[in-house]
C-alpha cells in the first residue's frame, strides 16, 4: 500500500519510513503539512500518518482538509492516523472529531504501528468492496432487467448529454421512437411469458442492428427509443427502415397482428438540425407524434416528423 508520512522531525520520519518499508509498503514522505497536502493531490495515497504538531499546516488541519475535500462520494477514502505525543483523552477526542481514524503515541512502538496499519488496510479493503458494489448497483439501476439494454433513466441522462453537446456545437442528431404493433393483443393471445420473450427478441434486434455510435433504450412497456448522433432525418429514416425490416424478417408469430401475422414495429423519426430552433423536448415530442401517425396510418411503417422551416440567416 502507498502510505504518506507527514512528519517534520527528520529522525522520526526516517524511522517510520524504514518500519513501513520493511512491512512491504511504498512510502511517501513530507516534512510539513503543506508539503503533505501537495503530495496528497498529486500521488493520492490511501493511508496517511500525520504528526499532530507540524509547521505551516498541523495534523488536525491536514485531516480537516482531507475530509472537506472529499465532496465526491465515489472518490477513494483516505485513512488517517495521527501521530502525537499527547495522551490526554480530550486530545484524542479532538483528533478523532477532526476526522482522524486512529492515532499512535510517540515514541511509536513498531508492533503497535503494524497493528494500526493492518486495521487501516482492513477498513480500506472494505471501503473498496462497498464502492465496487455501489458501482455495480448503479450500473444495474441503468439497465432494464428484462431486455438487458439501458432503461428510461439511462435514456434521460444520455439524451440530456446529447442535446447539450449538439446544441452547443451545432451538430445534428435524430431520435427513433419505436413501438411493437398490437402488443397488448399479443399478450392477450399468447400470454405474458411469450410477451416478455418477444420484448427481449425485439430489443436484441434493435440493439444489434444500430451502429456502435448509436444507443438503444427501453422507453417503457413495449416502446423503445434510439439516439443517433451526427444523423440527419433522412439518414435516420434508413436506420429505422432497416430496423422495421429486420423485425418483420425475424418472423415471430403474432396471430393478432393482421395482415403480417408476425411481430412488427412502427417507428417515428425526428431530428435536430442546427438550422432548426427546437429543443430536445420538442424533438422527442415530434418523434412521438410521428410514431402515432405511423400507427394510425396502418402500423408496420416508418414516419418522419415534419420539421419546422429552417431559420433564415
Amino acid at each position: 500500500m502507498r502510505i504518506l508520512i507527514a512528519e517534520d522531525d527528520t529522525v522520526s520520519r526516517r524511522m517510520l519510513g524504514r518500519a513501513l518499508a520493511s512491512m512491504g509498503h511504498e512510502v511517501l514522505a513530507a516534512a510539513d503539512g503543506l508539503e503533505a497536502w501537495r503530495i496528497l493531490g498529486e500521488e493520492h495515497p490511501r493511508l496517511v500518518i500525520a504528526d499532530w504538531e507540524m509547521p505551516n499546516i498541523d495534523g488536525l488541519e491536514l485531516v480537516r482538509r482531507i475530509r472537506s475535500s472529499r465532496e465526491d462520494e465515489s472518490a477513494p477514502y483516505v485513512y488517517v492516523i495521527l501521530l502525537t505525543s499527547r495522551t490526554q483523552k480530550s486530545d484524542v477526542v479532538r483528533g478523532i472529531d477532526a476526522g482522524a481514524d486512529d492515532y499512535i503515541t510517540k515514541p511509536f512502538d513498531r508492533d503497535e504501528l503494524m497493528v494500526r496499519i493492518r486495521a487501516g488496510e482492513r477498513v480500506l479493503a472494505l471501503e473498496e468492496k462497498l464502492a465496487a458494489q455501489n458501482r455495480m448497483l448503479e450500473t444495474m439501476a441503468m439497465v432494464d432487467g428484462l431486455t438487458n439494454i439501458p432503461n428510461r433513466r439511462a435514456f434521460d441522462d444520455a439524451f440530456r448529454t446529447l442535446c447539450g453537446h449538439c446544441q452547443r456545437f451545432q451538430h445534428p442528431y435524430s431520435v427513433l421512437m419505436i413501438d411493437i404493433d398490437r402488443f397488448k393483443n399479443y399478450n392477450d393471445t399468447l400470454g405474458h411469458k411469450a410477451g416478455d420473450e418477444t420484448l427481449q427478441a425485439v430489443a436484441q434486434i434493435i440493439d444489434e442492428s444500430i451502429r456502435t455510435s448509436d444507443s438503444a433504450f427501453r422507453y417503457g412497456g413495449e416502446e423503445f427509443v434510439c439516439l443517433l448522433p451526427e444523423t440527419s432525418g433522412e439518414g435516420a429514416m434508413l436506420v429505422a427502415e432497416r430496423l422495421r425490416e429486420m423485425t418483420e424478417a425475424a418472423a415471430i408469430a403474432h396471430p393478432a397482428n393482421p395482415p403480417a401475422g408476425v411481430v412488427t414495429i412502427s417507428v417515428g423519426v425526428a431530428d435536430f438540425n442546427p438550422r432548426t430552433p427546437r429543443s430536445g423536448e420538442e424533438v422527442l415530442r415530434a418523434a412521438d407524434a410521428a410514431l402515432y401517425e405511423a400507427k394510425e396510418s396502418g402500423r408496420n411503417r416508418v414516419v418522419l416528423s415534419h420539421a419546422p422551416a429552417p431559420v433564415r440567416e
